[in-house]
């Protein structure tokens, strides 16, 4: 799902909260709502070895991925994204600052609650590892079966240049 869209959809999530929690937790909401894709930009970085800060190259990357959302290599990960570390947020609450980290679940849930709609809507739910093990299992299924998910991402970083 494109930035502009967990934005938009989020402005409105997060001003029906105002009222429940108030204007400071529905900012953080909204900002957890869309700043979790910072991993994303994260992904970019580590493809580039850390030589390439452009958001504007990491968009164009994420496009090309998107164009080959059907590719059988591949698998996509967002650390941001894995169970474990809704599980971390989800404790922090439990354990520590229940409303602030509360309100981080909840935006992440949001997300990734739109993420999933998303990839169901292209019937492509399994693209994406929802958990860091899954992603290791996966990834070595993949190397199995002769396929490369590592050289899905270095084609598509080189084009992205």
């Amino acid at each position: 799902m494109k930035l502009r869209d967990h934005l938009i959809i989020g402005v409105a999530a997060a001003v029906t909260t105002i009222p429940l929690w108030g204007l400071g937790r529905a900012f953080l909401f909204l900002g957890v709502a869309v700043l979790i894709d910072a991993d994303h930009y994260w992904d970019y970085l580590w493809r580039s070895k850390f030589e390439d800060w452009s958001s504007w190259r990491m968009f164009r990357y994420y496009k090309i991925i998107i164009d080959r959302l059907y590719d059988p290599e591949y698998l996509a990960f967002s650390l941001l994204h894995t169970a474990e570390v809704f599980l971390a947020i989800y404790l922090l609450a439990r354990y520590w600052n229940y409303d602030f980290f509360i309100t981080i679940f909840a935006g992440m849930c949001f997300h990734l609650f739109l993420d999933m709609l998303w990839v169901l809507n292209k019937k492509r739910f399994f693209v994406r590892a929802y958990s860091i093990i899954e992603y290791f299992i996966r990834k070595n299924l993949m190397i199995r079966r002769g396929l490369n998910p590592d050289g899905f991402y270095k084609k598509v970083f080189e084009l992205s240049k």
